[in-house]
């Protein structure tokens, strides 16, 4: 008789373990198939997304007795399921997602669990003969807790509906169809996930220019600061604060990876595949390659500003607008390249209302200047 009590007390125990902790129901009707358990750390994944949310937890035990005011410090293996399900940890989630949320479960509404009995109603053991029948323990939920699940399916829903939407409208703020490579140019057809790796989360071009947040997510530099000025500081991706002086370059095995992608030339009757790196310099040798053909900045290094560059990298960035002006010199002004320049420079600071400068300049370029100021001269 004794072994047969402890028979039933071991099937009762092993029943316990197809049913969440908080709120009773059978794992099979939580429909995403994930556990966490009620004891022990929380796994990294919880931890970076509280973190994201500045809310710092260690273990499990600690977060259930904050959101579902429930001490599982004290549970029995033999009374107490000893996991939870994932709806139980949307609101968790949920619970953290603002600072004025409100969603808890009070203890009231949750299951009590009670020692294995005979007419135990997790094993609802049958009498002489009879077959046991499939069941779920017999917990009347309360109306709170049910709306309290549903509120937090319809938020994911419509976080996801968010997220699509918000989607559409980056790839209008960054408009790079123009400037960007599709990933279709691609002469590899490489598997979603790497394609996914070597494109911006934002345009889903190939990366061009790269850059990479805080967070570890990549995206093209044009591409983000343009999300960021518009959007505000948050990482397009998962809204971690992001700031344009947090973009960094990626590693240099990654860059290297990415330049040494094969891609397909885009210009009409011409079946070439080109390293990346090597695109720029194959496209220019098309004669219609200013007007249609995509021009990229294969990227590698941030982009610092012109005049914080040394002499020689100044005279590298410039050198394709050097040959611009210089055929515009030969051809309109007998080859005269300075006044050209100085013309340009006077224009610029014309346009943004800089006057003072101006006319200090045109009195140079006019030979009136030799009476100025030495500051003057500096200045300018």
């Amino acid at each position: 008789h004794a072994d047969g009590k402890s028979s039933d007390k071991a099937i009762h125990q092993a029943r316990l373990r197809h049913f969440c902790r908080i709120c009773g129901n059978h794992f099979k009707s939580d429909g995403h198939n994930r556990r966490y358990p009620v004891h022990g750390p929380v796994d990294a994944k919880t931890q970076s997304l509280f973190r994201k949310k500045e809310k710092r937890v260690t273990s499990w035990p600690d977060l259930i007795a904050r959101v579902f005011r429930i001490d599982v410090k004290s549970d029995v293996d033999s009374i107490h399921p000893t996991e939870f399900c994932h709806n139980c940890w949307s609101i968790m989630h949920r619970k953290f997602g603002s600072a004025h949320s409100q969603v808890y479960c009070p203890r009231n509404v949750t299951v009590e669990w009670h020692p294995h009995t005979p007419s135990c109603d997790i094993c609802f053991t049958a009498h002489r003969g009879l077959k046991r029948k499939r069941h779920q323990p017999n917990v009347q939920l309360s109306k709170k807790l049910k709306t309290v699940l549903n509120h937090a399916r319809r938020d994911r829903r419509k976080r996801t509906q968010a997220r699509v939407s918000s989607k559409e409208v980056m790839k209008k703020i960054s408009n790079c169809s123009k400037i960007h490579l599709s990933t279709k140019l691609l002469a590899v057809d490489f598997p979603a996930h790497f394609v996914k790796s070597i494109s911006c989360q934002i345009c889903e071009h190939i990366l061009a220019d790269p850059v990479e947040t805080t967070c570890k997510h990549l995206f093209c530099r044009i591409c983000i600061l343009r999300c960021l000025k518009v959007m505000g500081s948050y990482c397009p991706s998962c809204r971690y604060p992001c700031f344009p002086t947090d973009l960094e370059s990626p590693v240099k095995s990654f860059l290297s990876i990415l330049n040494s992608l094969m891609v397909k030339c885009p210009a009409q009757e011409c079946n070439e595949e080109v390293s990346l790196e090597k695109y720029n310099h194959h496209v220019s040798s098309h004669k219609e390659s200013k007007e249609t053909l995509v021009h990229i900045n294969k990227g590698g290094r941030p982009r610092q500003h012109l005049l914080s560059l040394t002499r020689r990298a100044q005279k590298h960035r410039l050198r394709e607008l050097k040959i611009q002006v210089k055929e515009f010199a030969d051809k309109e002004e007998g080859g005269d390249v300075k006044s050209v320049c100085l013309t340009l420079f006077l224009l610029a600071l014309r346009a943004r209302n800089e006057h003072r400068q101006a006319d200090e300049l045109e009195a140079i370029m006019q030979g009136r200047g030799s009476g100025l100021q030495p500051a003057v001269c500096l200045a300018i």
